[in-house]
This record gives structure tokens, C-alpha cells and sequence, in this order.
């Protein structure tokens, strides 16, 4: 697909495409500066050494490990090669600056899918929800053999006539659940376990349903 965008178009063409597509890209980074202040910076920046394709690449570990989603390095590396390329292509060396066209508008087009993205959903909070339900899990997990049990204690100790309601149940088994917690080492607080299934019984559907069958 990128060869066919690159096919029958001038390299003047397809470097001006590309500075289109940066410049598209910009207005969706967050930035404090205009993307033509931007340019003139990154220009100046290379003439005194302190950008350069070396320096970049350095980072390349350090975006892959910390948030491979943010378009700033891809965007900063694309308008670098594309910057390079036009004075590779001015200095008269066409040959050497095709490499450095295809490479930009790599670079310009994952910078912008990256940038859409963020634009259009909110990428950390998505993390930090999927992070937020894998502790969720893992914490659910280490409980479970303190809910199994709660449910054994109250259908072996249901009472001939019943169980009158959870709160009944809950303080007839509490003082064995909390012998049990402190057996196995569960992180619970024993001093508020008739809450905490109260809890459970909200909030975990397969608990619930199990203690209906045997509270009903």
C-alpha cells in the first residue's frame, strides 16, 4: 500500500505530503507551540547537533517501555527524516533521499494512527481500568476459599426452620469463618466479616445465588 502512495509522484511531492500530514497530525499532540514554531525548533535543533536519527534511536526502548501508544516519537522521528530528506534531495543526491521519503511517511502515518487513537479514547484510562480489573481478579482469587467456606458453614448450619435472613446467617457462622481466615492466613479484618458478606452478597453474583438457595 505504501509503495502505491509512493508510485508516479515526485520526491518534492511526497516530502510536501508528508509536512501536510505532520502538520495534521500536530493539531491532535497536545503542544505549546504552533507546528511551524515546532519545524523552525527541529531545524535548529539539527544544525546544532542536538537532534539527530543517533539520538532518537536511543529512545526507541525507552517508548516501547513506557508508553508505545504516545505519537511524539514516532511524530518527532518522522518530521526529522522528512526534514533530512528535502536537505538530502536539495543538496542534489535523489538516490540517498529516497529511503529517507519512504522512512518519513512510515513514520508519519503511525504517528498519526497513534495520535487518532488518542484523540478519539482515552488510552490510559483504558490501561488503568484493565490494570484496575486484573488486581480485581487476582484479590477475588485469594478470596475465594473464604466465600466456598461461608457457604458450607451456613448450608451445614442452616437451622431446621431456616436461616431468617443473611444478617441471621452471617453472625451464626462468623466466629468459624474468622477461625478459618486466621487457618489459611486471608486478608480479612475478622471484626467485619457480617459486613463483608453482606458485601459479597451485593457485589458477587455466583455468592449471592449460592446463599439464596440455602437463606430462602
Amino acid at each position: 500500500m505504501l509503495f502505491e502512495k509512493l508510485a508516479n509522484k515526485s520526491p518534492e511531492t511526497l516530502i510536501l505530503n508528508t509536512w501536510k500530514s505532520l502538520r495534521t497530525t500536530y493539531n491532535l499532540i497536545p503542544e505549546n507551540t504552533c507546528f511551524d514554531g515546532f519545524t523552525q525548533g527541529l531545524r535548529d535543533g539539527i544544525k546544532k547537533g542536538e537532534i539527530s536519527e543517533a539520538l532518537l534511536d536511543d529512545q526507541w526502548l525507552v517508548h516501547i517501555a513506557t508508553d508505545q501508544m504516545n505519537p511524539t516519537y514516532p511524530f518527532i522521528y518522522a518530521c526529522l527524516l522528512n526534514e533530512i530528506a528535502q536537505q538530502t534531495l536539495d543538496s542534489g543526491d535523489l538516490n540517498k533521499s529516497w529511503p529517507l521519503i519512504v522512512q518519513a511517511s512510515t513514520k508519519a502515518e503511525v504517528a498519526a494512527v497513534h495520535a487518532f487513537y488518542n484523540s478519539e479514547i482515552d488510552i490510559h484510562a483504558a490501561l488503568n481500568h484493565r490494570r484496575a480489573s486484573t488486581a480485581s481478579n487476582a484479590s477475588n482469587s485469594k478470596l475465594q476459599p473464604a466465600k466456598d467456606y461461608a457457604v458450607t458453614l451456613m448450608r451445614e448450619k442452616r437451622p431446621k426452620h431456616g436461616w431468617l435472613d443473611l444478617k441471621h446467617a452471617a453472625q451464626s457462622i462468623e466466629n468459624e469463618l474468622g477461625d478459618f481466615i486466621d487457618r489459611e492466613r486471608i486478608s480479612l479484618s475478622k471484626n467485619l466479616l457480617v459486613n463483608t458478606l453482606k458485601r459479597w452478597h451485593k457485589t458477587d453474583e455466583q455468592f449471592r445465588d449460592l446463599v439464596n438457595e440455602i437463606i430462602a
